[in-house]
């Protein structure tokens, strides 16, 4: 090999090796904003994961308020059907020619009527409130799993990355080895 070849073969190992130098650089700075973003999206899953914790606890609260509706319900039943017992005995007592009857399940019955659809719609709402939770939840594990699998990806990329790393990191040991042969042969010459 003549000192000109050695020369410019020299100089192309060189060229490349400051190319894979720029390619390292590059694949570098990739897998900083990898895990840049790796470590925001963790923090949204910690935030999502509290979020849904939070909804699973007032969704737990809200539906403890079915029992409270059934024996709420139970309790008015026995006290409108007391009510009734006691209207009916009520007219049976003050009933008489001189005083016309007074019926106390007409005087008590629409409100009794209207506490039960009060109650009702109470209820109803707190019904809806728990669908309205349950809607959120799940809405929540949606952007939960969506966070998880962007987490996937960046660590796929981040591996893909260092590879790559790796494999330019290896091309520059070889540049390197042939650029100090090149050398070797350069300077026998001159010598």
């Amino acid at each position: 090999m003549t000192p000109e070849e050695a020369t410019q073969l020299y100089s192309i190992e060189q060229r490349k090796y400051y190319e894979y130098c720029g390619y390292v650089v590059s694949y570098q700075n990739k897998i900083g904003e990898y895990q840049s973003e790796r470590q925001n999206k963790r923090v949204q899953v910690e935030n999502k994961q509290t979020e849904i914790q939070k909804n699973r606890e007032l969704l737990e609260a809200i539906s403890g308020t079915t029992g409270v509706h059934d024996d709420l319900f139970s309790h008015l039943t026995k006290i409108n059907s007391k009510v009734e017992d006691a209207a009916s005995n009520f007219k049976t007592m003050v009933s008489s020619s001189t005083v016309s009857s007074f019926d106390l399940c007409n005087a008590f019955g629409e409100k009794a009527t209207s506490a039960n659809s009060q109650l009702t719609a109470v209820f109803d709402a707190i019904s809806k409130g728990a669908s309205t939770v349950t809607g959120v939840i799940e809405a929540l594990n949606q952007e939960l799993q969506a966070l998880n699998a962007r987490i996937q990806e960046l660590d796929s990329e981040i591996s893909r990355a260092q590879a790559m790393i790796d494999q330019y990191e290896a091309s520059k040991r070889s540049c390197l080895a042939n650029m100090a042969y090149y050398k070797k042969i350069m300077d026998a010459i001159v010598t």
